[in-house]
């Protein structure tokens, strides 16, 4: 249901409403075509309605995980977001401390490969309608490691080696 505002909460004047284009806010260099603006002449107030905010994202997290060259700052706040993590929440599943991920997000250290296609299997999983947010480690939401005895053992941390020499990236792909 969408609510509609015919004033502004301001100063009580008629809200006039057109379709511009604007810049999302939540994933920087994107910008929305055609949404509804909602201005008040008097105090120039604006309100922005995005209608179906979550396809949006989920969209816009495609567009992400399809891109071939690693992520940066915005785009890694942006996935982070939409997983719901905190920084150190994030950065523990990851592998990494909560400064290298805000080092991450504000490009002051760019992403290691390792990272990279760890955040992009967590938000496939995600978008795919796996739940993630009870994992405590990447090995948890991966399956966790089972001993030859069938019993489970306590997953390893995410550190984990690669069993090649160089890290190969691999499409990722939604079941």
């Amino acid at each position: 249901m969408t609510i509609q505002h015919n004033t502004c909460l301001n100063c009580g004047h008629k809200l006039i409403t057109k379709r511009e284009n604007h810049p999302y806010a939540s994933l920087p260099g994107t910008v929305l075509v055609g949404v509804p603006v909602h201005r008040c002449p008097s105090c120039g107030e604006a309100e922005v309605e995005i209608p179906m905010i979550d396809e949006l994202n989920r969209t816009l997290a495609r567009g992400l995980l399809a891109k071939t060259t690693r992520l940066v700052g915005g785009e890694i706040r942006f996935l982070r977001g939409l997983l719901d993590y905190a920084s150190s929440e994030f950065g523990s599943l990851l592998g990494s401390s909560p400064v290298t991920v805000s080092r991450w997000e504000h490009d002051a250290q760019d992403i290691s490969a390792h990272a990279d296609m760890l955040l992009r299997a967590l938000v496939t999983m995600k978008l795919a309608g796996v739940p993630i947010e009870n994992f405590k480690t990447l090995g948890d939401a991966l399956g966790g490691a089972k001993s030859r005895r069938g019993k489970s053992k306590k997953s390893p941390p995410v550190g984990m080696r690669p069993t090649t020499k160089k890290w190969e990236r691999t499409a990722l792909k939604a079941a």
